[in-house]
């Protein structure tokens, strides 16, 4: 008789004991998936996007907004806020509905110049010294105007002549330049070594001391700076970030230079 009210303390006691851990698995069970169902915030892509177009174009033009999505549906390496892309590129294609993910986008310097060309323009170089290139102070980003002399040609009869011949042109790069700077995650990967980034400020120190810069143009805007280069002399004015339009100007020659 003993026995069996030990074996049946026992029993209770394991059914307790079962009783306890399966409510607690089931509360378990209950936070993850509670968790699971939590809403996060996320970047999706309203369309199909073409590789190329910079992370700042992209939230411009509302191409990629926040939207909130369960927590277990969340794409791994999903970014939820823009700094996280800022400077950065589109390397792979986006489609409509796509979670934005880190892995999608490179610095301009990694992904290379084509990367950072605007969709149905073109990258054009052209050399200007420190002083046509506003003394070395145009970084990449910037905007700039172009203004072109030429000479006088008796043969034509025309005089020499200054004028506004393109008024805003984004600065893709200067030099071998594509960013103004390095970035944090840039000194990260490199180990943050003092003696490469040494010889990084030195290769941008010459690529404006020789500058060239390149700048995305239209093919109809290309073809006319590639004509001033050739028969005149080109010079560029930076723009201010404000985005100020510039006013349209006749032209100087020496006739109306004091007007």
């Amino acid at each position: 008789m003993r026995s069996k009210v030990i074996i049946l303390i026992v029993a209770l006691v394991l059914g307790g004991i079962a009783a306890v851990l399966a409510a607690r698995y089931l509360s378990q069970a209950r936070s993850t998936i509670e968790a699971e169902s939590e809403p996060v915030e996320v970047l999706v892509a309203q369309q199909d996007i073409p590789r190329g177009m910079s992370a700042e174009e992209l939230f411009a033009q509302d191409l990629i907004v926040i939207e909130e999505v369960p927590q277990r549906f969340v794409a791994s390496g999903a970014v939820s806020s823009e700094k996280a892309l800022e400077g950065r590129v589109l390397a792979d294609p986006l489609s409509a509905g796509e979670q934005v993910t880190r892995g999608r986008f490179e610095l301009p310097s990694t992904a290379g110049l084509a990367y950072s060309i605007p969709s149905e323009l073109m990258a054009l170089s052209i050399p200007v010294d420190e002083v046509q290139g506003v003394s070395g102070l145009v970084k990449p980003g910037d905007h700039v105007a172009l203004y072109v002399t030429f000479d006088p040609d008796d043969r034509l009869g025309t005089p020499a002549i200054t004028k506004l011949i393109l008024k805003d042109a984004k600065v893709l790069a200067v030099g071998a330049a594509l960013r103004s700077e390095s970035t944090d995650e840039e000194n990260a990967d490199t180990g943050g070594g003092g003696a490469l980034n040494a010889t990084r400020q030195d290769e941008t120190q010459q690529s404006l001391n020789a500058i060239t810069l390149t700048l995305a143009l239209s093919a109809d805007e290309a073809e006319q700076i590639v004509f001033c280069e050739e028969n005149g002399s080109v010079w560029a004015a930076l723009l201010p970030a404000t985005g100020q339009e510039v006013p349209d100007t006749p032209g100087r020659t020496l006739q109306n230079i004091f007007q």
